[in-house]
């Protein structure tokens, strides 16, 4: 595993000036798939502000005006360039939040997000893997082993102010839609619900108008190593869970990060991990 945030920060990071509009933030969010976006006064570092900020905003107000310096948050957990990777496992890990800038003497020069953590960490499995006889290699981690039981779910005719309000209040990504029994429809996330706040939203508007019929979800027993790629390759953090088609669980990135944690010397039967540019 790298040793210091420099060696695994992306560079180039997209940010927003503190006097830009804050619809200038929200479409740069929607267009990029990212979660978060540093606010900058020239290249240093001044808040950050962040699709839950921006959701609460805009489904509280129908106009918002004003530049992002309004509406950012100030106090932003950063690091330094010198820092320890494992600081920052650990932040990343217990918070809520899902990247953190990297600075050099308070100036902006990177990101590091779960993701990346997720592939540094997926490059460090243990190597003694691949030299076992597959007749004695124990049997991979499978989805259920990491998996979060117990999830919040949406149906067809539920309203969807009802479902907006259960993103907010539990600061979840997207709610699985299903019917009586369990069997998964589609998702509602937040996106979703941002679209529909774009387009003069109305009471009326109910679940099934809004929601994503198209849900990449994986079985309870395929193999942990093929949602590790899926989730560092795309713009989703979790996926539904399914036992014979009807929903059981869940798993996310944060999922996956405290697993590999736990379990330091997972075997993936010695494959080789996904490059940034493959996709699950």
């Amino acid at each position: 595993m790298m040793e210091k945030a420099r060696d695994l920060m992306q560079l180039g990071v997209r940010t927003v000036e503190k006097d830009s509009s804050i619809y200038d933030a929200i479409a740069i969010l929607a267009e990029h798939h990212i979660s978060g976006l540093p606010v900058t006064d020239g290249s240093t570092l001044v808040g950050i502000i962040t699709e839950r900020d921006i959701l609460q905003l805009i489904f509280r107000e129908e106009h918002v005006p004003g530049a992002v310096e309004k509406y950012m948050t100030r106090d932003v957990v950063t690091f330094d360039e010198e820092d320890d990777i494992g600081k920052i496992w650990t932040c990343l890990v217990r918070q809520s939040y899902r990247r953190v800038p990297i600075v050099r003497e308070g100036r902006l020069t990177g990101i590091i997000s779960r993701t990346d953590l997720i592939r540094a960490r997926m490059s460090d499995f243990d190597p003694r893997a691949s030299n076992r006889p597959s007749s004695l290699r124990p049997r991979g981690p499978l989805v259920q082993d990491a998996m979060t039981i117990g999830l919040l779910t949406t149906t067809l005719g539920s309203p969807i102010l009802e479902a907006a309000e259960t993103l907010v209040a539990h600061k979840i990504t997207g709610l699985p839609v299903v019917d009586d029994s369990m069997r998964l429809l589609g998702i509602l996330s937040e996106k979703d619900v941002l679209r529909l706040l774009d387009s003069a939203p109305s009471r009326a508007w109910l679940v099934r108008d809004v929601m994503t019929p198209d849900v990449v979800s994986f079985n309870v027993d395929d193999d942990l190593f093929d949602v590790c790629e899926c989730l560092a390759n795309n713009d989703f953090r979790r996926v539904p869970v399914l036992d014979r088609g009807r929903l059981v669980g869940i798993i996310s990135r944060a999922d996956l990060i405290l697993y590999i944690l736990k379990h330091r010397s997972i075997l993936f039967h010695g494959r080789t991990p996904v490059s940034a540019g493959e996709t699950c």
